[in-house]
C-alpha cells in the first residue's frame, strides 16, 4: 500500500509539473519574463533588484500592454492583470519618474475597455493625483496629439461627471498654474458626458 501511495503521489507531482509547463509554454516570452519577475518580487518585496527587474519587465507601450494583459483570447496574464498593474503602480513610491513615464507611454495610445485597460486608466489617474507636478511636466512634453489622446483616455469612463479623483486632478492642476492642461481635462469630461447622452 505504501509503494502504491508513493507511486500515486509521484504521478500526481509529475502531472502537476507537466500541466504547469504546458501553461508556461502558452505564455509569450515577454509575459513569462513579467510573471517570473512578479513572483520574485512577491517573495522579496523590499528588494530593490527585484523591484527594478519587475519595472523593466513591465510593458513599455500600448501594444506590449495589450499583448500581455488584454489579448483577444483573454490569455497570457489577463486573468491576474489587476494584481500585476497594482504592483506596477505601487512601485511609484520608490521609482516615481520611471513608473510615471511608463504609464504615460502606455496610456497615450489607449482607448478605454474594461478589465486591464480600465485598471491602467485608474492607475494613471491615481499617479497623476499623487504627483501632479511630475505628471504635468511629462504630459506637456508630449506632442499635442498624444496629450489629447491621453486626456481623452482618462476621461473615458462611466460616471466621469462624479469622479472625485478626476476633479481633484483638475483642481491641483489649476492650483499649480497649469490652467491650460486643466481646461483640456474639463473639455474631455464634457465631451465624454455628451457622448453618453447620445
Amino acid at each position: 500500500m505504501k509503494i502504491f501511495l508513493k507511486t500515486f503521489a509521484a504521478g500526481l507531482l509529475a502531472m502537476f509539473i507537466c500541466v504547469n509547463l504546458c501553461f508556461s509554454q502558452a505564455l509569450s516570452p515577454a509575459a513569462m519574463k513579467l510573471k517570473t519577475a512578479y513572483v520574485q518580487l512577491k517573495i522579496y518585496p523590499g528588494a530593490k533588484p527585484k523591484q527594478l527587474a519587475y519595472l523593466k519587465a513591465f510593458p513599455q507601450n500600448k501594444q506590449q500592454f495589450v499583448e500581455i494583459f488584454a489579448p483577444a483570447n483573454n490569455g497570457q496574464l489577463y486573468s491576474s492583470s489587476h494584481e500585476y498593474i497594482n504592483t506596477f503602480v505601487g512601485l511609484a513610491q520608490n521609482y516615481p519618474a520611471e513608473v510615471m513615464e511608463r504609464s504615460i507611454s502606455i496610456g497615450k495610445d489607449m482607448k478605454w475597455e474594461a478589465d486591464a485597460i480600465g485598471d491602467m486608466q485608474k492607475g494613471i489617474a491615481e499617479l497623476a493625483v499623487q504627483n501632479t507636478k511630475m505628471f504635468s511636466t511629462k504630459v506637456k512634453a508630449l506632442p499635442a496629439h498624444d496629450i489629447d489622446n491621453l486626456i481623452k483616455f482618462l476621461a473615458d469612463e462611466e460616471g466621469i461627471k462624479n469622479d472625485l479623483q478626476y476633479q481633484h486632478l483638475i483642481d491641483i492642476l489649476r492650483k499649480q498654474g497649469h490652467s491650460g492642461l486643466a481646461d483640456k481635462f474639463v473639455a474631455a469630461r464634457t465631451a465624454r458626458e455628451k457622448e453618453k447622452d447620445h
